[in-house]
């Protein structure tokens, strides 16, 4: 009791624990804590160990009243009685060890101790506490099980479900599939024939807008060289007039060359302005086909939209397939656990048969010393009985001799003696039995006590 692997609890608190918990009605108004400590009463030790032993094992109180059949008693109305307290001494020893009390003995029963059944009975409550919350996490687990197999049971519809949609979307119905087929291969060739037209035509654009580009170029360099050049011959007109007197002539040349290059410019502007003309009307004519090429773009945008949507399908099927593996992954462990669970169950199982074999073989040899002990016990009733006649011989032998009465008393109250001393070692598993031996073997004394006596009496009016 000093190494205690539960906490022991005082009496208050377990006479409140089995008013709530174990006892109803009647019980659980008179139990008080006198009747458990200091001096417990035997009665009620045994109605707490029995109502214990009903919510566990489950067994019925008509259980606890009946007395085998099987076996031959020669007065089973004296064993009527002692039968609740042989099954408790039959079944306490089969529930303690899951309380962690492995030293139980029948006197626990038959003459309890205070500090003993409150040892008992904290290992016994400690024992209900931890089977209440045990039944609570497995009762929590079976409805987890439960809603797992729920989901799992809903994932799997809505994946046959969805599977059925991308199936729906996938798939082309046959009315429609040489439609699709067709358009299809248009959209293909014509995509094909544009891009082969328009590519040869977007080269030779620009190939020739690059070309008149570089020739404008050249010519606004030449422009702006030419200009730069009258600046400078201006600049230099300007000087010379200052320093030099020119002559008429020479005045009149340089004005020539002065508008023939002016004349030679505008040509070359003009020419510029015709090819800008007739490049304008190279871009009206591609903004004419430019609604053409948009209404195809169209066409081509709307079949990448559908490609994106597939392809969103693609996304959402591949994301419930890793749904599905993560579900049979949770499933796969919900398995293993249940599995593991099994095993605990089928070891404790056999650890049960185990305990059962135990028990049976306590019986069998139980069953086997009670056989010995009603053995001996009609031994020794036969052997009354051979007193008996021994005491009815004496008598008539005391009519004979008086001497001889003394010494017979002797040996009546030595032979009582040792069979006293015989029946009080089967008292603890035969004490109402040898109660009853004890008041039948009291009452055969006193009346051959009062034979005697009579006996002595006839004698001394002789």
């Amino acid at each position: 009791m000093d190494k205690l692997t539960f906490p022991q609890f005082p009496a208050v608190e377990l006479v409140n624990f089995f008013r709530q918990k174990v006892l109803t009605g009647a019980e659980a108004k008179n139990f008080t804590k006198n009747d458990i400590y200091p001096n417990p009463k035997p009665e009620w030790v045994q109605r707490l160990f029995m109502r214990v032993l009903q919510r566990v094992f489950n067994i019925g109180v008509d259980q606890f009243y009946m007395v085998p059949v099987g076996l031959d008693i020669q007065y089973p109305h004296l064993m009527e009685g002692f039968a609740p307290v042989a099954h408790l001494v039959k079944l306490m020893p089969r529930f303690l060890p899951m309380c962690l009390i492995h030293d139980f003995h029948p006197s626990d029963v038959l003459y309890p101790k205070g500090k003993r059944t409150l040892y008992l009975l904290s290992g016994i409550v400690n024992f209900l506490h931890f089977r209440d919350t045990r039944k609570m996490v497995y009762t929590e687990f079976c409805f987890s099980y439960k809603s797992a197999l729920e989901n799992i049971n809903q994932q799997q519809k809505t994946i046959s479900e969805l599977g059925a949609k991308i199936e729906k979307l996938t798939t082309v119905p046959p009315e429609q599939q040489a439609e699709f087929k067709a358009l299809s291969s248009d959209i293909h060739d014509l995509q094909q024939s544009i891009s082969q037209e328009y590519r040869a035509k977007d080269l030779v654009l620009e190939e020739k807008i690059s070309h008149q580009k570089t020739e404008l170029a050249e010519k606004m360099k030449k422009m702006n060289q030419c200009k730069l050049a009258i600046a400078t011959m201006k600049e230099e007109q300007e000087h010379m007039k200052s320093q030099i007197v020119e002559s008429p002539e020479q005045r009149k040349n340089k004005t020539e060359r002065m508008k023939e290059n002016v004349h030679r410019l505008k040509q070359a502007r003009q020419e510029t302005s015709e090819k800008c003309d007739h490049y304008r009307e190279r871009v009206t004519v591609a903004c004419q086909w430019q609604s053409d090429v948009q209404a195809y773009n169209k066409k081509l945008h709307s079949i990448e939209a559908n490609l994106e949507i597939n392809r969103k399908i693609l996304e959402e099927t591949r994301q419930i397939e890793e749904q599905i593996v993560n579900k049979n992954l949770e499933l796969k462990s919900m398995v293993n656990e249940e599995t593991q669970l099994r095993r605990t169950i089928q070891i404790k199982k056999e650890k049960l048969a185990k305990m059962d074999i135990k028990h049976q073989k306590k019986q069998e040899d139980f069953e086997q010393r009670k056989s010995e002990i009603l053995e001996t016990c009609s031994h020794i009733q036969e052997k009354r009985q051979a007193v008996h006649g021994r005491v009815s011989h004496v008598l008539q032998e005391i009519q004979q001799t008086t001497s001889k009465k003394e010494l017979l008393l002797e040996t009546a109250e030595e032979e009582k003696k040792k069979y006293q001393d015989v029946i009080t070692g089967f008292r603890n598993a035969l004490e109402k039995y040898h109660d009853s031996l004890q008041k039948a073997s009291d009452r055969s004394t006193e009346r051959r006590r009062e034979k005697v006596a009579e006996l002595n009496r006839r004698l001394s009016r002789r």
